[in-house]
């Protein structure tokens, strides 16, 4: 067997992962003020660019949020939600990303323009192309629980042609995309917060406007630090499992 090559993660990923460590082992609790772009690019030695994509991403992430006066701080756990590995676990075992009874219907796969957010979120520049796939998940008294919408970088419509389908990925987008471009996934990142239903997302959902849902960001990181798969949802509120990327 060839060796593996081992490839590291980019400066600003690098960054992050120090900050997301300090306040996972609690050298940095939730109030606490995170080092500022100037102190990044001393301490590291990289460009203001580098610096600031790395708190990007944590903000990206619920890890950090800005304060007025002050710079950026420290989330509560509340504010970041709750991880979400045993997903990816489950996709590695049984090859399967839906609990028993639960389907999803593809409403929508095609190509489009990054906002802001999934272009913070995937690395990329305002506006540049993505890959956006829609579904709705059912209950098993066909009932909608959620609707989500993953992101991929565009130069994966190419090389990942199903992403551009409306059929399931049974395994999953995420374990799909891995696999077609030789990566592994490394970790996911689930963001949580309860809001009352739009008419909009009522309607999605088949609910009440005003009734209570989870809005959800996911992320999926492969081993080279890189967001694979970005994601958005809105999920029932008293649904247990909830609002997820894959398919």
């Amino acid at each position: 067997m060839p060796p593996k090559l081992v490839r590291p993660a980019p400066p600003y990923r690098q960054i992050a992962d120090e900050i997301r460590s300090r306040i996972s082992n609690g050298e940095l609790q939730a109030g606490d003020r995170v080092p500022s772009v100037r102190s990044l690019m001393r301490d590291f030695g990289v460009a203001i660019a580098t610096a600031q994509r790395a708190l990007t991403s944590l903000r990206a992430e619920g890890y950090i949020r800005p304060e007025r006066g002050v710079g950026s701080i420290v989330t509560t756990e509340e504010e970041r939600g709750r991880a979400a590995n045993e997903r990816v676990d489950k996709s590695r075992r049984t090859g399967k990303v839906y609990p028993t009874g639960q389907y999803a219907k593809i409403t929508h796969a095609g190509l489009d323009k990054a906002t802001e957010q999934v272009a913070d979120a995937l690395g990329l520049k305002l506006g540049s192309e993505v890959v956006r796939r829609v579904r709705v998940t059912y209950s098993a008294d066909d009932k909608p629980i959620s609707a989500s919408t993953s992101y991929f970088k565009g130069d994966l419509a190419k090389r990942a042609p199903l992403l551009l389908s409306t059929e399931r990925i049974r395994e999953g987008t995420f374990a799909y995309v891995a696999s077609t471009i030789q990566r592994s996934v490394d970790a996911w990142q689930d963001q949580f917060e309860p809001s009352a239903a739009t008419a909009e997302q009522a309607a999605e959902l088949g609910l009440s406007q005003g009734d209570l849902i989870l809005l959800g960001r996911n992320w999926i990181y492969d081993d080279a630090g890189e967001v694979l798969e970005y994601g958005e949802s809105i999920t029932f509120g008293r649904v247990t499992y909830r609002g997820r990327l894959g398919d």
